[in-house]
């Protein structure tokens, strides 16, 4: 099953002019035209199962190829108020020791035009059916320019303002 994720942009007007439609309104804000962000929720109902992997694939027509080769794509995850980004992987403790059992990971992939996240156990003795849904975000960043900033792009707050995305 393919989960479609489409954005859609508006451009801003450079000027205040009459134009052929009518009155032009004023300048808009400063803002990215490369790069956008999208939330979603990953819904465990929609994954597919196979062995120690639960995944939900998405068609994203705005992976274009220009993305994929020279851009950027960043994920994350909101878990207790917080943005985390991924991939992530915690461990599971034994109910009997005070020691990791298992882990789990939550990750993603991605291709011109589609999208799959993810989470993946150390182990397929795992039930990954009680693993909680979760709220992403999605950012990308088309012809990566910002490639020699120093920019802490783990950090879903200086990302959104380093790019000027909206929450």
């Amino acid at each position: 099953m393919a989960i479609t994720l489409a954005v859609t942009s508006t451009g801003c007007i450079i000027e205040d002019s009459v134009g052929p439609e009518g009155p032009r309104g004023p300048v808009g804000p400063p803002g990215n035209a490369n790069v956008f962000s999208l939330g979603f929720d990953f819904f465990m109902a929609d994954a597919v199962y196979n062995g120690a992997v639960a995944s939900v694939q998405y068609d994203v027509p705005d992976l274009t190829a220009s993305v994929v080769d020279d851009g950027a794509i960043l994920m994350f995850f909101r878990d207790q108020g917080t943005w985390t980004a991924m991939p992530y992987t915690f461990g599971v403790e034994s109910a009997d020791l005070p020691a990791v059992d298992y882990t789990i990971s939550l990750g993603f992939g991605y291709e011109v035009g589609f999208l799959e996240v993810f989470y993946e156990a150390s182990t397929d003795a795992i039930d990954l059916g009680g693993l909680p849904d979760r709220e992403m975000k999605l950012v990308v960043i088309d012809g990566y320019f910002y490639g020699k900033q120093d920019i802490d792009l783990t950090d879903w707050n200086v990302v959104k303002e380093t790019f000027g995305l909206e929450e």
